[in-house]
């Protein structure tokens, strides 16, 4: 393409040159006609070479406006990531606490060595409040006349109290500088029991047997019986610490008390006759310890045996 070009623009000159010479070999000036030949030349040649250029080189596409690219902004540093720490494993059999941290127990204390219950009374016959467990340090709150006997917190309920038996505590401070309690009213227990007439025995005397059975929920460890023969006018007192059956006037169960729902056996003894038939009204008290003691229940039976 570029020779080609070159030829053309050659061509050019020389048709120049040549014209220009035969103006200068006339001698005069060239002619108003002459010099439009002459430029109509130099055109011609001029149209020729543009076309030649506009056929070897394409056109080009004009070109489609591209948007201008929008900046795009450069992230700020993030901060050093803070290292997170492994988390710390709860050993087994540990249980991570979810209540209240205990509160440390200043003054008199009583270290509980075995499970015992701890009641609104100085014995069995009271209500329990709570079991206080083997391990366990109460706050002692007062002395009291019994001398197996002191006044602890219960833990579980602050400012409720109860009686703590000392057989199996511990006491740490001085439980000589703290108020005394005295006893409290015993309650009325839930005493209850049902007596029913059984026989009559002959050994060397006559005996009226009862059966009796613990129905409600104390203890029964002691009774008496007051038999009167209401047609002889005569009356036997019998009392006991024990409700053992007899077979053929020997003991032949051993049973010490009575605890709810056990059942056993009651005699009015020493009858010198034979009371079969005659009219019986048997008074009998059952108490809740040895020797007619503690808490007592009385109950009537009228009958013909």
């Amino acid at each position: 393409m570029t020779r080609f070009l070159y030829t053309k623009f050659l061509t050019l000159l020389v048709a120049s040159s040549v014209l220009l010479s035969a103006c200068k070999g006339a001698g005069p000036a060239p002619t108003a006609d002459l010099q439009a030949q002459i430029a109509q030349t130099m055109q011609a040649v001029a149209t020729d070479v543009q076309s030649t250029l506009q056929a070897a080189v394409p056109t080009a596409a004009p070109p489609t406006e591209t948007p201008l690219p929008t900046a795009t902004l450069q992230p700020t540093e993030p901060p050093a990531p803070v290292q997170a720490q492994a988390p710390t494993e709860t050993p087994a059999g540990i249980a991570t606490a979810t209540s209240a941290p205990v509160v440390p127990i200043f003054g008199t204390t009583a270290h509980i060595n075995t499970n015992t219950n701890c009641r609104t009374g100085p014995s069995t016959a009271y209500p329990i409040v709570f079991t206080a467990l083997e391990g366990a340090n109460l706050k002692v709150v007062s002395n009291t006349t019994d001398s197996h006997y002191i006044i602890v917190e219960n833990p579980s309920s602050p400012g409720q109290t109860c009686w703590l038996w000392t057989e199996f505590v511990d006491i740490s401070g001085n439980i000589a500088g703290l108020p005394v309690a005295t006893l409290p009213v015993l309650p009325t227990p839930a005493m209850v029991f049902t007596i029913s007439y059984y026989r009559v025995e002959e050994c060397s005397d006559w005996s009226l047997a009862f059966k009796v059975a613990n129905t409600g929920s104390t203890t029964l460890q002691s009774y008496k019986v007051v038999a009167q023969d209401l047609d002889e006018h005569t009356q036997e007192t019998t009392t006991k610490n024990d409700f053992n059956e007899r077979q053929a006037c020997q003991d032949s169960e051993n049973i010490p008390y009575l605890e709810t729902g056990d059942k056993g056996f009651i005699y009015a003894d020493d009858f010198p006759f034979d009371p079969s038939g005659h009219s019986i009204k048997a008074t009998i008290t059952i108490c809740s310890n040895n020797d007619l003691s503690s808490v007592c229940m009385t109950q009537v039976l009228s009958f013909k045996p």
